[in-house]
């Protein structure tokens, strides 16, 4: 592999078969050629890259990740304008094993960076140099999930207009960060930047249920949670995830999982469930 325009190493982490890798380059680099050995993730944080594959060029802009699969030969052209950050996890075919292998063939070349696929690289470029050898299992695992979402995010890339599945992301990270507020059709369909009538219909053809409905289900399912995992009381559980009232939580854990919150905690801790 021959490397043009070396571009300043900023942060990486690896094991013997993943490795987290950051890196700026001058205006005008280059990358290549080589013949690509790994399957590789390569996030665009700033700039452009261009990239001939097989004699087929692939363009990624910067707030996009692309993948590329072992065997293929590359040749990156990167911004001539600006510098050029990127970001990389390269897993070793070796890990990857062989249903995961036919989902990367079939998987777009190049997504929109999803939140948990930036949290996941940050994680992997966050580790220790330690890490690849006292912890290669954690490099891995965080390679692995890196991968996974990527593929998770391009099953559920849908075909409409850009705009829809934009609405969709919007409305779906104000239900998941601002679980204890209040809220009503008109005020998630503003979060999300179109009418009511459209986030219905978003809401029904992605995920086969109505917006107010999927906010009440996803505070239920954070409040099973917090049921299973700390002491706090029935009260302050419905309060914190954005419930009225201790018996309207009550009366969703009942439709979602069949028993009281009280009767769900005893099953999870192996109590014997109190009486009411």
């Amino acid at each position: 592999m021959a490397l043009q325009n070396i571009p300043k190493r900023l942060r990486f982490a690896r094991s013997a078969q993943v490795l987290f890798g950051d890196v700026v380059y001058e205006p005008g680099g280059t990358c290549g050629p080589r013949v690509q050995q790994d399957y590789q993730l390569v996030v665009l944080v700033e700039g452009d890259a261009k990239v001939d594959v097989a004699g087929r060029e692939v363009a990624i802009l910067a707030g996009q990740v692309g993948l590329f699969r072992p065997g293929l030969r590359e040749f990156f052209r990167l911004s001539e304008k600006r510098k050029t950050h990127h970001t990389w996890c390269s897993v070793a075919p070796a890990l990857v094993g062989g249903d995961l292998a036919r989902a990367c063939i079939a998987a777009p070349e190049v997504l929109p960076v999803t939140r948990r696929f930036e949290q996941l690289m940050e994680l992997g470029l966050s580790l220790p140099l330690a890490a690849g050898e006292r912890a290669p299992g954690l490099v891995e695992s965080l390679g692995l999930a890196a991968l996974q979402e990527y593929l998770f995010a391009g099953q559920r890339a849908p075909h409409s207009a850009p705009e829809e599945p934009d609405a969709l992301r919007r409305a779906l990270e104000w239900i998941g960060q601002e679980g204890h507020q209040a809220v009503n059709l008109p005020a998630l369909a503003r979060e999300a930047g179109v009418s009511p009538a459209q986030l219905v219909k978003l809401f029904r053809r992605h995920l086969g249920t109505t917006p107010i409905r999927h906010v009440w289900e996803t505070r239920t399912r954070r409040g099973a949670q917090l049921l299973r995992e700390t002491g706090l009381t029935v009260g302050e559980i419905a309060f914190r995830c954005g419930f009225q009232t201790p018996f309207h939580f009550s009366r969703w854990v009942r439709e979602l999982f069949g028993v009281s919150p009280r009767a769900l905690r005893s099953k999870e801790w192996g109590t014997v469930t109190p009486k009411a």
